[in-house]
């Protein structure tokens, strides 16, 4: 069996690896991806530690409603940007 200790330390590593991508992306909309990835990891981070509301929430509202808020407004601002 994993050591839980291990698969913890891996998912904030992720989650920060995640995080850095997602700032240092020049590309929004992989930098949107990446951010939906580390929303994620940080779900399943907060599910490992028996917090399974917050990991639901975590999905729903930040790698699902946020991201998608995010990616459509990087799509209008490009189509926006084409025509100018």
């Amino acid at each position: 069996m994993v050591d839980p200790t291990i698969v913890h330390v891996a998912l904030i590593a992720l989650a920060i690896l995640f995080g850095i991508i997602a700032v240092e992306l020049k590309r929004l909309d992989h930098a949107v991806i990446s951010f939906a990835a580390m929303n994620v990891v940080l779900g399943a981070l907060f599910y490992l530690l028996y917090a399974p509301w917050v990991a639901v929430f975590q999905w729903l509202i930040y790698a699902g409603a946020i991201v998608v808020l995010l990616l459509v407004t990087v799509s209008l601002t490009k189509e926006a940007r084409e025509s100018e």
